[in-house]
C-alpha cells in the first residue's frame, strides 16, 4: 500500500514522483518540477518505498574483485606434495631400413618339424616368411582333399623381413593340409611405397614329403632342415588363385571311404578283370592319341623340393629341360595341346622356353594360354606334324 513520502511511477502514463500526502483514494504527487499533481492510488506502482536509501548501480561482475579475490586465495593455498609430472613425449623411431631387393616381394612358406628322427610322430611348426620391405596384413588357411571350402588358421600382420610362426599341426592334422592358401595386402606404414595388388594363393601339398627324411634340408631362410616352399616370388604367385580354382582342385566324384570300399569290392569280386586293356587302348600309353590339355609348370620349386646350391643358369637348363622332356614325350600327338606356366616375371624364362620351341620344334603352333585362366604367364603349343 502506498504512503506519504513513497517514490512512485505513473501506470498509466510517463513521470512520477514522490506522494506529498494522500486524501482518501487519491494521491498528491510531488514531481521534479515542484508541481503536485492528484493521481489515484490504483494509478501508481512503488519504486522506492519511503525511508529507504537508493540503491547505486552495480556490476553484475566485477573482474577486478575476483581478480584481487582469487590472488588472495592462491596465495594462502599451500603447495601440493604430490604433483605428478607431465610424461615426456615418446621420440619418434626413425624409419626402419630397407634392404636393397626388399621392393619385390618374396613370400615363403616352411615347415620345420620338432624332431628329424621321429618324423612319423613329431609336430611341425608352420611359418611364413615375408622376405619384402613391406608391411602383409594377411591370412593363411587350409583344406582337406575332399573340402570345397578353406578353414583360417592364422591372421595378422608380418612385419618387413619377419617370420611368423602361424600353428603346429601333428601328423593327424596334416591331413586337413592338402592344400594351403594365403592371401594378402602389401603396404609400408611410415613412408610412401609403390602400390602392389593383394595376392591370393593357392598350393597343393604333397603329404608323403612329410615322411621323408631328404625333403628336409636348409633353405634360403633357414640353416636348419626344413620343408620350404615358395609362394611368392619377385611380386608374383608361384600358383596365384584363378576363378573356380576352388572346385577345379577338389574331386568330389566319391570321398575316400568310397574309394576304399570299390577297390576291396574290386579285389574280392575281380570286377576290374574282365577285360585287359592293351597299350593301344590306354591314350596316355599310346603315343599317338590325344590327351587332353596337358599342364607343365616350369616354376622352379615345381621342379625341384630345394635350390640350395643351384645357380640362376642351373635353374634355368632344369626348366628348359622340363620343357624339351615333354615335348619329346608327345611330339607324336598331333594336335596335342601343351600349356607351359612359366609366370610373368621379368620374361627370360618365357624368351628361353620360346627360343627352345622355334629352334627345336619349328612346326609347333605357338600362342599366350587362356588370360583368365593363367594371365600373362602361360605358352600354349599345339603340335603338328613335322
Amino acid at each position: 500500500m502506498a504512503q506519504k513520502g513513497d517514490v512512485v511511477r505513473y501506470l498509466s502514463s510517463t513521470g512520477g514522483g514522490t506522494i506529498a500526502r494522500i486524501e482518501g483514494k487519491t494521491a498528491w504527487v510531488a514531481e521534479d518540477n515542484g508541481f503536485e499533481m492528484p493521481v489515484a492510488l490504483s494509478e501508481l506502482v512503488v519504486v522506492q518505498p519511503a525511508g529507504t536509501k537508493p540503491q547505486a548501480a552495480h556490476l553484475m561482475f566485477d573482474q577486478k574483485a575476483y581478480d584481487q579475490g582469487k590472488m588472495s586465495r592462491e596465495e594462502e593455498k599451500p603447495l601440493s606434495k604430490d604433483i605428478t609430472p607431465k610424461p615426456e613425449p615418446e621420440p619418434e623411431l626413425p624409419p626402419q631400413p630397407e634392404t636393397p631387393h626388399g621392393n619385390k616381394i618374396n613370400v615363403a612358406l616352411a615347415f620345420e618339424p620338432g624332431n628329424l628322427r621321429e618324423l612319423g610322430s613329431t609336430v611341425f611348426n608352420a611359418v611364413l616368411v615375408n622376405d619384402s620391405n613391406y608391411t602383409l596384413q594377411f591370412t593363411f588357411m587350409r583344406a582337406a582333399e575332399q573340402d570345397r571350402e578353406f578353414t583360417a588358421v592364422y591372421s595378422g600382420v608380418a612385419g618387413p623381413n619377419e617370420l611368423i610362426d602361424m600353428a603346429q599341426p601333428t601328423h593327424e592334422d596334416l591331413n586337413g593340409y592338402h592344400r594351403v592358401a594365403l592371401q594378402y595386402v602389401a603396404y609400408k606404414a611410415d613412408r610412401q611405397f609403390e602400390l602392389k595388388a593383394p595376392v591370393s594363393v593357392v598350393r597343393r601339398l604333397d603329404l608323403t614329403k612329410f615322411y621323408k627324411l631328404h625333403c628336409f634340408r636348409p633353405g634360403t631362410y633357414f640353416t636348419n632342415k626344413v620343408l620350404e616352399i615358395k609362394l611368392v616370388t619377385d611380386d608374383v604367385p608361384d600358383h596365384p588363385l584363378q576363378l573356380g580354382d576352388a572346385a577345379r582342385h577338389v574331386d568330389t566324384s566319391a570321398t575316400p571311404a568310397d574309394k576304399r570300399l570299390v577297390r576291396e569290392l574290386s579285389g574280392k569280386y575281380r570286377v576290374d578283370r574282365g577285360r585287359r586293356r592293351t597299350n593301344a587302348d590306354d591314350p596316355a600309353r599310346n603315343p599317338n592319341k590325344l590327351l587332353p590339355p596337358i599342364e607343365i609348370d616350369l616354376h622352379i620349386h615345381a621342379l625341384t623340393d630345394s635350390i640350395a646350391g643351384l645357380s640362376n643358369a642351373d635353374m634355368l637348363t632344369m626348366q628348359l629341360d622340363a620343357v624339351e622332356a615333354a615335348m619329346k614325350a608327345h611330339r607324336r600327338r598331333i594336335g596335342q595341346k601343351i600349356i607351359f606356366i612359366h609366370g610373368k616375371g621379368n620374361g627370360v624364362l618365357r624368351h628361353a622356353v620360346l627360343d627352345l620351341l622355334k629352334r627345336k620344334y619349328p612346326t609347333a603352333e605357338l600362342q599366350d594360354a587362356s588370360f583368365a585362366e593363367y594371365g600373362f604367364g602361360a605358352t600354349l603349343v599345339t603340335i603338328h606334324n613335322s
